[in-house]
């Protein structure tokens, strides 16, 4: 494996415990301070220091610690109209709505909607601070001189500023009976539905003072009100009561009130902490209790009923269980002054900073352990679960941690290791803990005795890779130059005729009692009967680094290599599984089967699973590839880059969870919940634009009526998630003129140069997996007008006049039409061929490639030009194949330039079919290369794409006599996908494809790269 991946890591933590999240038995075991701490001082050798005890803690597995979330940032450069977030709010379409101090914005999880040109003129670039949504619909916005209304796609003023006297106001709340009440620095307004405002309530009326900040009603119907130096009021049976230091509430500044569910309210304050008041119990919770500061700002419930609590320097806080944990800059948030939360029906946390922009914690997909978790580094090498439901992890430059009762107990050079670069682990039969190292042998671990084996003690190399014990008891490490066996008092190096000499960094025994070692570079060695074998690529290997090896229950060996894919080897006969033939990819550096019969493996860029059932059928010849699902960098882990090279990479605990070390951390995954099984998202129409004016969808919108003509029509649609956004694909059907669905990928638009006039349904439909979808609960109904000449009354007439004007002219020119009939129809013929082969010799001339009959090199540079603008103008991905039909040179030389035509020809028909999408382009661009242009497809889905493509070229079987690749013709081929920016060019992208060429025909072409 690269060095980087056993050289990084910090120094190991020693002197204490972590505590982590005890994913292996979801509840935490108390053990007590005393047999723990016996335990700890069995674990060190004499001498050491033991680590103090700490008292244990109760964490729940099912919720992550904070440090775990996943953060997400969107600042002005991502479209946001100021990085000071002052209010948030998700409405019930699930649109998250931003309010800024430059202005107001709509987020749907990909894109910002601003409203520079709305009704409402406070609202263009002014201070926004709340947002309430009523039971009617209708979003209200309170901005700094009132509050606006937002129904149908458009904005009004909710009521006249002069009832606020001009200024601002923060929050609304509405009541059980419809009644919307509004927080302003001049009062309490009362808005009734018909009426409007219906009453200001000011000091006079029961108000501690004019300065109002929120309001919160709870499940009783009584109006909480957060104040400016007045402290929690409220508003009950017509009258006000006031909570302030004189009556035990702790301060004047409330910033912001919140209801309980469970009775009573929240209450954040400026100073004096978080307050809970229910049935007049005043609780408040400060410094003392765990929170970071007691200037608090915002607060919000999560879906689980977690409290979140933003502060004023210290970053945003979690109340769960009655204990506070909180992140700020320094665990990657954008700001430690926070305005607003939001939790959203996801289960994320919206963050609004003073200046940092939008950040979003969301739960990662897949569990995750590491340095801020309680591991002593990050940089785990190996895993294992013992017999006693411990679990060991070994890291580069973090020694070992045990990993038990809820409890990280860390061993490394000051407990008795010689070095803090751990590798390998193994339990043996009698319970001790093996433990190889990068740099100083093996130690084995047992009754808190720690031996060491070293060169001195018979290792041929202090660099450890594996360790295995076979059915017989023998104990094996694998190092960086070969076998050693343990004897009982140390170890002695195997070096018998045909035994592994280089590295050796797996093994497996399999049910007939042979040990197979795989090496790195020398292929796989097999030992059966005191005798030594070596297979390599001779044999069948793909390659001869080899990584990792499985046996499975049916007696298959499983062989992952370094770059090239994997073996099967079943009764003598070796099968190869390559990334051409559907594996995700080429490095397989750990196998493990789970309940399901997948198989899983971990690369450098995630990892993966394919059924077994499928591979043992595409190693049978049953079918022609296999399906393999990845999870990477779209999937919120910390790294991609994960362990190999060294044993166990990666192992299974008893609930079914895999557990794979890489350089962040441990992931755990749980088969069992994968992401991409959520439900469809709900889709919609967001905004139509007609001949480049945009319009906003309202509910109570009309069908879209276009004028007369060739009018341009652009309809925007988008998916009810946030979360998940980045992973929603579209299709669409326009009803009239597409009979099928058209796959639109992650493109949120849908364009329509122009419609001939009639009547046409709309349909737009989501999906996470291309599997499962759901649409719009109703199409969007379009009317296209005709012109006056194209209505029907129109066209009566002038049948009518027709008629009336051929009765009349009927027998003047009867003579002369059957005199001239024969020579004018004649005439009208030669003619029509004439300029019917002109045009269609012009056309050929202009835009085809007379041989191969795709588009010539002039319609090419005019499509790359159009669908580049059209890319960057709908900021949708735009995908460029570039084909090189391998060796032509040579097939022309030996077959002569008619067969070498004959060969384009056919390939090009290949090409032809392969780009049978709508939208889709190919072109001959010239000699022996061809272009295929996709808009709308990631890199990704275009590599997926050309690899068909290759594999429908070879799978023609055109006979090459002269090609040292395959004895058919074949093709190589250079992908290149991208977003455009205004920064970037079709030719970057064109020289980007044409550099992947050169790499797939470098590495050896028949190949995608």
């Amino acid at each position: 494996m690269l060095s980087a991946l056993r050289a990084t890591g910090s120094p190991a933590f020693h002197g204490g415990e972590r505590w982590f999240p005890d994913l292996r038995a979801r509840a935490i075991a108390f053990v007590s301070a005393s047999s723990l701490a016996l335990n700890l001082l069995q674990a060190v050798p004499a001498g050491a220091v033991a680590p103090p005890v700490v008292p244990a803690q109760s964490i729940d597995p099912l919720r992550p610690s904070i440090t775990q979330y996943r953060i997400d940032t969107w600042q002005t450069e991502q479209g946001l109209p100021l990085n000071t977030v002052q209010s948030m709010y998700q409405t019930r379409a699930g649109y998250l709505w931003v309010g800024t101090a430059g202005g107001i914005a709509r987020f749907d999880g990909i894109r910002f909607a601003t409203f520079e040109t709305a009704a409402v003129p406070e609202l263009t670039s002014r201070p926004i601070f709340g947002f309430m949504e009523d039971t009617d619909g209708n979003l209200w916005v309170s901005h700094s001189r009132g509050a606006a209304l937002y129904r149908d796609g458009r904005f009004s003023p909710a009521f006249d500023s002069a009832l606020t006297d001009g200024r601002r106001v923060w929050a609304f709340a509405q009541g059980a009976d419809g009644v919307v009440w509004a927080a302003s620095e001049n009062g309490l307004l009362r808005w009734e539905k018909g009426k409007g405002v219906t009453k200001v309530f000011k000091e006079a009326d029961g108000l501690p003072t004019l300065r109002l900040r929120s309001l919160a009603f709870d499940r009783d119907g009584t109006l909480w009100i957060g104040t400016t130096g007045g402290g929690l009021a409220t508003y009950a049976g017509g009258k006000f009561s006031v909570l302030n230091p004189a009556n035990g509430f702790p301060h004047l500044e409330v910033r912001h009130v919140l209801a309980d569910p469970g009775g009573g309210v929240w209450a954040a304050t400026a100073g004096g902490g978080l307050v809970r008041v229910v049935q007049g119990k005043i609780t408040a919770y400060t410094m003392k209790d765990g929170l970071p500061t007691d200037q608090l700002t915002y607060l919000s419930l999560d879906k689980a009923g977690v409290l979140w609590i933003g502060t004023w320097g210290a970053g945003v806080v979690r109340m769960s269980e009655g204990r506070f944990s909180s992140l700020a800059s320094g665990g990657g948030l954008a700001g430690d002054q926070i305005w607003s939360l939001q939790a959203d029906r996801e289960g994320s946390v919206w963050v609004g900073t003073w200046n940092g922009g939008l950040n979003r914690l969301s739960n990662r997909a897949f569990g995750v352990f590491g340095k801020p978790e309680g591991l002593s580094n990050d940089n785990v090498r190996s895993v294992i679960h013992t017999r006693d439901g411990t679990t060991w992890v070994s890291m580069a430059g973090g020694g070992v941690n045990r990993l038990e009762a809820g409890r990280i107990n860390a061993i490394g050079r000051k407990e008795g290791l010689a070095t803090d670069e751990s590798s390998a682990l193994l339990e043996d039969r009698d319970g001790a803990i093996w433990v190889g190292s990068y740099t100083e042998g093996v130690a084995r671990i047992k009754n808190g005795r720690i031996d060491r084996y070293g060169r001195a003690q018979g290792i041929p190399n202090v660099d450890i890779r594996a360790l295995y014990q076979d059915r017989s008891g023998t104990i094996w490490a694998g190092t960086k130059a070969g076998l050693a066996r343990f004897n009982g008092l140390g170890f002695s190096a195997v070096r018998e005729p045909g035994a592994p000499t280089d590295g050796v960094s797996t093994m497996v025994e399999d049910k007939s009692g042979t040990l197979w070692f795989g090496t790195t570079g020398s292929g796989l060695v097999r030992y059966r009967d005191g005798v030594f074998t070596l297979l390599t690529r001779k044999e069948g290997l793909v390659s001869n680094w080899i990584l990792a090896l499985y046996v499975d229950s049916a007696g298959s060996l499983w062989i992952g290599t370094n770059g090239e894919g994997m073996n099967r080897l079943r009764d003598g006969k070796m099968s190869a599984i390559r990334p051409a033939d559907g594996l995700w990819d080429p490095i397989v550096q750990v196998i493990l089967e789970d309940k399901s019969g997948n198989l899983w493996m971990t690369c450098n860029r995630g990892f993966f699973r394919v059924a077994r059932a499928e591979l043992d059928a595409f190693a049978e010849g049953r079918v022609p590839k296999i399906t393999s699902t990845g999870f990477g960098p779209g999937d919120a882990l910390r790294s991609t880059t994960f362990a190999g090279g060294l044993q166990p990479a990666g192992t299974l605990d008893d609930k079914g969870r895999l557990w794979l070390p890489s350089l962040k951390g441990l992931v755990i995954v749980d088969p069992a919940r994968l992401p991409g099984a959520e439900e469809p998202p709900m889709v919609a129409v967001e905004e139509v634009s007609i001949n480049g004016v945009v319009s906003a969808r309202g509910k109570t919108d009309p069908e879209i009526v276009l004028p007369p003509g060739s009018v341009p029509l652009s309809i925007r649609y988008t998916a009810g998630t946030l979360l998940h956004a980045d992973r929603v694909r579209f299709r669409y059907q326009m009803e009239g003129i597409t009979h099928d669905w058209v796959e639109a990928g992650k493109n949120h638009e849908a364009s329509f140069p122009a419609l001939p006039h009639g009547r046409y349904n709309f349909r737009v439909a989501a999906s996470f997996d291309g599997r499962q979808w759901r649409e719009a609960s109703d199409p969007l109904p379009i009317l296209v007008q005709p012109h006056f000449y194209q209505t029907p009354w129109f066209m009566a007439l002038a049948l009518l006049g027709l008629l009336a004007a051929g009765a009349g002219l009927f027998r003047l020119r009867t003579h002369q039409l059957r005199k001239h009939h024969a020579e004018m129809t004649r005439l009208v013929a030669e003619k029509t061929e004439e300029l019917r082969l002109a045009n269609q010799h012009l056309s050929s001339l202009s835009f085809v490639d007379p041989l191969t009959g795709l588009a010539n090199r002039r319609r090419l540079d005019e499509m790359l030009e159009m669908e580049w603008r059209r890319a960057l103008r709908q900021q949708s991905p735009l995908a460029l194949i570039i084909i090189d039909i391998d060796n032509f040179k040579a097939y022309n030389d030996t077959l002569g330039h008619p067969e070498g035509d004959k060969c384009l020809i056919a390939v090009a028909r290949v090409i032809q079919t392969a780009a049978g999408r709508a939208g889709d382009f190919a072109a001959r661009y010239g000699g022996e290369e061809f272009i295929i242009l996709i808009p709308g497809l990631d890199q990704e889905a275009a590599m997926a794409h050309a690899e068909r493509l290759r594999y429908a070229c070879e799978i023609k079987a055109i006979p090459h006599p002269a090609s040292n690749v395959a004895p058919v013709v074949t093709i190589s081929l250079g992908v290149a996908a991208r977003v455009p920016t205004e920064a970037s060019s079709m030719a970057a992208l064109i020289a980007e494809a044409d550099a992947a060429l050169y790499r797939a025909k470098n590495e050896g072409r028949n190949r995608v790269r």
